[in-house]
């Protein structure tokens, strides 16, 4: 049982109000800190508010952290939209950027899967981490893309462009994904109290990344196959059936 001391009787004022600081240090090995805010504004907080008529609010680090997830939301809406808009652009298309970014999703679930294998709970910085998986998970997509592009203009059927675009951009990709998990690996595993902010951006990436490599290969392909499939169904003009007078 954790101990308890009576301190100082001070009384203090927020926004010109009586009001009661309760602060406590969190034991990592039993529990989190967004697990015990999460259970008190669900549960403790508004009984004690109804019971008592008193005002509550979580300030603190919670606070500064949803400011931060806040400003964070909308750098992810202004981050995805511009790396859209620059796609567009690249490829003078609409529809291919949706493609290419398709690696984006794929991404963020390796970095989630990460976390839970290496038991750890998501953090500002392996948010921070989601932002630097993107960039870099789009780079494998699009040398993919782009590839199969370039053999569809030069006449090759859909599936066979596929196949080949699949295979000549194998090296390509696992170079560009391997060498970045290696360059992460070793911080993966550093015990020094410095590190232990950073390896969840790390596991972030790492993980994110070796998971998105794979699925890119398999997925990214299919959803070109899909694609091309419809864009050839949406410029076929149906034939009239209307005999000739």
């Amino acid at each position: 049982m954790a101990n308890s001391s009576q301190g100082f009787e001070t009384l203090r004022h927020f926004n010109g109000r009586l009001s009661v600081d309760v602060s406590a240090d969190v034991d990592a090995a039993l529990n989190n800190t967004a697990e015990i805010v999460n259970d008190l504004q669900q549960f403790t907080l508004p009984e004690l508010s109804s019971k008592y008529g008193i005002n509550y609010s979580v300030e603190g680090r919670s606070a500064s952290q949803r400011e931060t997830f806040a400003d964070m939301r909308v750098g992810a809406i202004i981050a995805l939209t511009l790396m859209y808009l620059v796609l567009a652009w690249v490829f003078s298309s609409y529809g291919w950027p949706f493609l290419v970014m398709l690696a984006i999703p794929l991404g963020l679930t390796g970095a989630v899967i990460g976390h839970w294998i290496m038991g750890m709970n998501l953090t500002i910085l392996s948010m921070f981490g989601f932002f630097g998986l993107s960039g870099i998970v789009v780079n494998d997509s699009i040398i993919l893309v782009i590839f199969y592009r370039q053999l569809r203009d030069k006449g090759m059927a859909v599936r066979a462009a596929l196949e080949e675009a699949a295979c000549q951009r194998l090296r390509a990709v696992l170079l560009t994904s391997l060498t970045t998990i290696a360059g992460l690996t070793p911080l993966l595993f550093e015990t020094s109290r410095q590190a232990q902010f950073l390896i969840p951006m790390a596991v972030s990436i790492a993980f994110g990344l070796a998971f998105a490599t794979l699925l890119i290969l398999l997925v990214v392909p299919t959803m070109l196959s899909i694609y091309e499939d419809v864009r050839i169904a949406l410029q076929t003009e149906p034939q009239s059936s209307g005999s000739p007078t």
